[in-house]
């Protein structure tokens, strides 16, 4: 866990905590050397590389604010200090001001406090993440940023048996590593009176939409709007692997694809000897800029500052071991990241699911990697009681964008934030509601990706996905060979045993 000692360091926070902020009725919530807003009782506090557009109504009053990086229906990505207009009509009722705000994509939050119904909204990947505590009334992107006291001590217990960081787990629903400081979850606001989260969407059961193909053209049109609004606003880095989310992301920025750079990391492991591979070849083959990002082991240093930024909320094993290689990039870029894409095939499913599947509060709670305990089984009931989910399938869908985006891929941009920040290309409200709205089928097999590619730049189907080719597959071979070799040395016995059944060469 975090020491407290370290977390109420003033000059620690300062320097570390890039991209983040906190809204609250305290004037001193702020920390020293960040930007301080206020309207009425309300007071921002954001570290300077963090945009903030203020919201005003006709009459140039100001209602709140919209943070991060916010992307129009129009392509821009809008910028720190500019003012967006909410017309009176927006403002007559929580959805109509719902549908202004869920128009725009990108990461981003909103802080609505004047009016009749203050409220706290996120994107809906809940990318730019978000948590609060009530008894305080304070509401920041991590829980670094909430003073301890007596009623907001670490869940020690809880945190030793998730294992973070040495793990892949996530605290489960609204929990987080700190008692009376909860998270807000996507599709839902944070009411900023009552201080409670309220599901706003769905609200309803979404019904199956089976017009495939006008679904992929929807899609690939809002993920190639905003990588051009973000292409055309700042210089921006692609990640590239041999995966289908990152090629598909590739596929969209055909137009702008030369104004791209793009990386790949060579972690030292079979994956990442793939991915080097497939990337190289697509960027040679186009003439693409590519740099091969080189593993470097990471600091103790580096790996602590990389938790203490997101306040030890979840796990990401292979970011976190990355820590130091990714200071390596150059500052000032957008990261393009390809979250999200397993919304649109099942990645919660097991082969035997299917639309009548009873979803049990014990399996939300082991996707978790988290102990079965009556807390947290607790908050799989209560989230289980209120999702209007058409069918099982759906309910793990909706599980995977509120749980795994807003549980996890939502935290860790704030620890990878060192070349500028990090926005996920698929993160809009239409998006997330065609993925939803897939025929199951089609979503079993996996083929958004493909079609979107197919759709957009086919040439880059010719090479295969996740596999090795030429001399990477000679390569890991060779890598096979020498753990094959290594084992022998040292255990001559179970290797040649091994032998006599055929299985050392059954190695990873």
């Amino acid at each position: 866990m975090i020491a407290e000692s370290k977390s109420s360091d003033a000059a620690y926070a300062n320097t570390r905590l890039i991209g983040q902020f906190v809204v609250s009725a305290d004037p001193s919530g702020s920390p020293p050397g960040w930007l301080s807003d206020r309207i009425g009782s309300w007071y921002l506090g954001r570290h300077p590389n963090l945009p903030a557009i203020w919201l005003m109504d006709d009459a140039d009053r100001p209602l709140g604010w919209m943070l991060g990086y916010p992307i129009s229906e129009e392509g821009t990505l809008l910028a720190d200090g500019e003012t967006l207009r909410v017309s009176a009509q927006a403002t007559a009722s929580p959805e109509a001001f719902e549908t202004v705000v869920y128009s725009f994509g990108g990461r981003f939050a909103v802080v609505l406090v004047d009016g009749r119904y203050p409220r706290f909204y996120l994107d809906p990947f809940g990318s730019l993440s978000a948590i609060y505590c009530a008894h305080q009334r304070r509401v920041a992107s991590t829980p670094n940023l909430i003073p301890y006291d007596a009623q907001t001590r670490d869940r020690v217990e809880l945190a030793q048996a998730i294992g973070i960081p040495h793990t892949d787990g996530m605290y489960p629903f609204t929990m987080t590593p700190r008692n009376g400081i909860e998270r807000v979850l996507p599709n839902h606001y944070l009411d900023l009176r009552e201080w409670r989260t309220v599901r706003h969407w769905p609200k309803q059961r979404l019904t199956e939409m089976p017009a495939v193909d006008e679904s992929v053209a929807e899609i690939a049109t809002i993920v190639k709007r905003q990588m051009a609004a973000v292409v055309a606003a700042t210089p921006t880095y692609l990640p590239l692997t041999a995966g289908l989310d990152s090629r598909m992301l590739l596929a969209c920025a055909r137009e702008v694809a030369d104004r791209l750079e793009l990386f790949t990391r060579a972690i030292d492991d079979r994956n990442a000897t793939i991915d080097c591979d497939t990337a190289r070849r697509i960027a040679r083959r186009f003439g693409l800029q590519h740099l091969i990002l080189p593993m470097v082991e990471a600091t103790d240093e580096d790996l602590e500052e990389w938790m203490f930024r997101i306040g030890y909320s979840t796990s990401e094993l292979r970011g976190w071991q990355c820590a130091t290689m990714y200071k390596r990039l150059a500052r000032g870029h957008a990261v393009l990241g390809g979250q999200a894409g397993e919304v649109a095939r099942g990645y919660y499913w097991r082969e035997d699911d299917n639309e009548a599947t009873i979803i049990s509060p014990e399996r939300l709670i082991e996707i978790c990697a988290c102990p079965l305990e009556p807390e947290t089984l607790a908050q799989a009931r209560a989230w289980l009681q209120e999702v209007p989910a058409a069918n099982a399938l759906q309910v793990l869908d909706l599980f995977f964008v509120e749980q795994d985006m807003g549980g996890w891929a939502g935290i860790v941009p704030y620890a990878e934030c060192d070349p500028g920040f990090m926005i996920f290309p698929l993160c809009h409200r239409r998006v997330v509601q065609r993925m939803l709205t897939l025929p199951a089928q089609f979503r079993r097999s996996g083929r958004l990706g493909r079609d979107v590619i197919a759709r957009e730049w086919p040439e880059l189907l010719e090479w295969p996905i996740n596999q090795p080719m030429g001399a990477a597959r000679l390569l890991l071979a060779a890598k096979r060979a020498i753990q094959r070799g290594k084992i022998a040395l040292r255990d001559p016995q179970t290797a040649l045993a091994r032998l006599r059944r055929g299985t050392l060469g059954h190695l990873p």
